[in-house]
């Protein structure tokens, strides 16, 4: 959504308060409200007694009951419920330790690489800032998930940590990876 941020600010678009400044939390709200396709969305909230009235967001959209306005919709139905399909589609549901359960969302990986490397331990990769040139040009590097979270191999038995789990795997620079697919591809 980083993109969009960009996009709305550099074309000048204002928000509701007439500010020309927007963020993920603005854009998603936005993505999430049924009054920008011409409905009324009820059943969102509830107070919790009639003594203390204090507002509960209610967190489960099935429950929301969406009545159609009498007012002019920004978009249009289908373009509502396309975007809603793909907001639902990149949210996972976590079971915590405690039984408790939590949406997180996911966000959709834009390197290459990243979505290509395995390790030999199973985990994937991390794309990270390798070094900055003289002239201010940055260099990636990808380094297995595994290995950043965890102690390397040399580490634990050195320290002779029995049944730590360990990664041996070495950073690779994305200079590397394209040479060596471009050789590939060539060769092809």
């Amino acid at each position: 959504m980083d993109c969009f941020e960009h996009e709305l600010t550099r074309r000048g678009r204002k928000d509701g308060h007439g500010n020309v400044k927007w963020s993920c939390v603005k854009i998603s709200r936005i993505l999430r409200n049924a009054t920008y396709m011409g409905y009324i969305g009820y059943n969102k909230s509830k107070v919790n007694n009639f003594l203390e009235k204090k507002r509960i967001k209610n967190l489960d959209e099935s429950t929301f009951i969406l009545r159609k306005g009498d007012f002019e919709p920004i978009v249009t139905e289908a373009l509502w419920r396309q975007c809603e399909e793909i907001r639902k589609n990149r949210i996972r549901t976590l079971q915590m330790p405690s039984g408790e359960e939590r949406r997180q969302g996911t966000r959709i990986i834009q390197h290459l690489w990243v979505r290509k490397l395995r390790c030999r331990c199973g985990a994937g990769y991390n794309r990270f800032k390798w070094r900055v040139l003289q002239d201010g040009t940055p260099v990636y590097g990808y380094q297995c998930n595994f290995r950043t979270q965890n102690p390397a191999k040399s580490f634990v038995e050195k320290n002779h940590l029995a049944g730590q789990k360990s990664c041996d795997a070495i950073s690779i620079c994305e200079w590397k990876l394209t040479l060596m697919a471009k050789q590939i591809f060539d060769k092809l």
